[in-house]
């Protein structure tokens, strides 16, 4: 335990926020924008994999953080993000061998939105995505670790964060299968920036970032639809990240004993069933897309990455590591929950400009009373940008999903 706490205090060491307002300084330049970023201390929670069967003794305990990252421009939110930090420690005895230790970090990124306010057009949710996973090379430094496990599950809906933000003419929303599309390039982009060498490094790291896709009730054949790729998964990039079709688990696994299950997450919901208990991983698939979440014509997808650390990157020296902002983020769950309930209350309007800057008034308002959490200030450097976005090619027709409607023979109605 007592690990555990000095590796919280050598975390926040580096804060979250300079990571995020880095990634946001490269967006191109002459806009300003403030960062605020809320998070709880580490929190016991019960384990990613409840009923894990092992045939020698082994001792768990899982911690949380809870994240959650706003971003403003001239003192309306724009942006915001919801992620879940997993620490699991696990001591393992197998025979008359010494107790083997080991630690395992996943991250959750549960919500990303946009409230439709942004002025400009530019990636500011994908570079907040880019920034929130470099964070996560604090990790390094605090635990050792030589990887972190990333977890996205992509499902559409009109808003995530912002209330009423669907109304709101400004934003565009995504359907099914643009946001899986929209999610795989950013993620495509924000690993290639987490995995990209400190200042003083003159070479990429030796390990390069995998990730997993799967989408529910498709198949392989179909994966360069869904991502306009034309090589096939699994061969390698020029771009430093290696895709791979499917879940990173044999087909054949007991799904309980590898697959995580996060909180609120379909998955879950299946894995919760008792008779659940001997699925295999193909078993859970099968079952996941024929769910009321993931079937019945919905595209979904869940990704998983393995991001590589670096300590180099995780040890921000000189004003970054001395800036202050390191005393915040000692949340317990049930203040976050506050902040919660304050951001979904019925007071809260992002259908319009007027409204929108009143609610966020209204919640900067909320945080600084009642938990003094500060903000960081960026102006953006980066390169112009065109404004035309490059399109891919793809085939004429989409694959259909779990769509029935073509089995159904309708009576014919008998005149007379």
């Amino acid at each position: 335990m007592a690990s555990m706490q000095a590796s919280q205090q050598v975390q926040q060491r580096v804060p979250v926020t300079e990571y995020i307002a880095e990634a946001l300084r490269t967006l191109p330049a002459s806009s300003s924008f403030s960062v605020r970023v809320v998070y709880t201390a580490d929190h016991p929670v019960d384990s990613l994999t409840p009923r894990r069967l092992l045939s020698h003794f082994h001792a768990e305990k899982t911690y949380s953080r809870r994240t959650l990252v706003f971003v403003s421009q001239g003192g309306c939110l724009v942006a915001g993000l919801e992620a879940h930090e997993f620490t699991t420690l696990r001591i393992e005895a197998q025979g008359a061998r010494p107790p083997r230790t080991c630690v395992a970090v996943d991250c959750c990124i549960e919500k990303l939105d946009s409230s439709g306010e942004l002025v400009g057009r530019m990636p500011v949710a994908r570079a907040l995505v880019a920034g929130y996973l470099r964070s996560l090379h604090r990790y390094s430094v605090a635990l050792n670790v030589p990887s972190v496990g990333v977890h996205v599950f992509a499902r559409a809906q009109p808003e995530y964060l912002f209330a009423r933000s669907k109304d709101n003419p400004g934003k565009r929303i995504l359907g099914d299968l643009d946001l899986v599309k929209w999610w795989q390039n950013t993620l495509q982009h924000a690993l290639e920036y987490g995995a990209k060498p400190a200042p003083d490094q003159s070479k990429l790291l030796s390990v390069h970032p995998v990730a997993n896709c799967i989408v529910p009730g498709s198949t392989m054949l179909e994966s360069p639809w869904f991502f306009g790729k034309d090589r096939p998964y699994g061969a390698e990039s020029s771009l430093s990240v290696e895709w791979r079709w499917g879940l990173p688990y044999p087909l054949s696994a007991r799904a309980h004993d590898c697959v995580l299950q996060f909180p609120d997450d379909p998955i879950t919901r299946l894995l919760s069933e008792t008779h659940s208990t001997a699925w295999s991983v193909s078993a859970l698939l099968d079952m996941l897309s024929v769910s009321e979440e993931c079937g019945s014509g919905h595209r979904t997808a869940y990704f998983l990455a393995s991001l590589p650390l670096c300590p180099s990157i995780g040890a921000l020296t000189g004003d970054i590591a001395d800036c202050g902002i390191a005393s915040q983020g000692h949340l317990s769950f049930e203040d976050y929950d506050k902040i919660l309930v304050a951001l979904f209350s019925q007071d809260m309007d992002f259908s319009s400009t007027a409204s929108a800057q009143s609610s966020s008034s209204r919640l900067k308002d909320y945080l600084d009373s009642s938990f003094d959490i500060p903000f960081v200030d960026v102006e953006t450097a980066g390169p112009a940008t065109t404004a035309g976005r490059a399109q891919t090619a793809k085939p004429h027709e989409p694959p259909v999903v779990n769509d029935l409607s073509t089995m159904i023979r309708k009576k014919r109605k008998v005149v007379g």
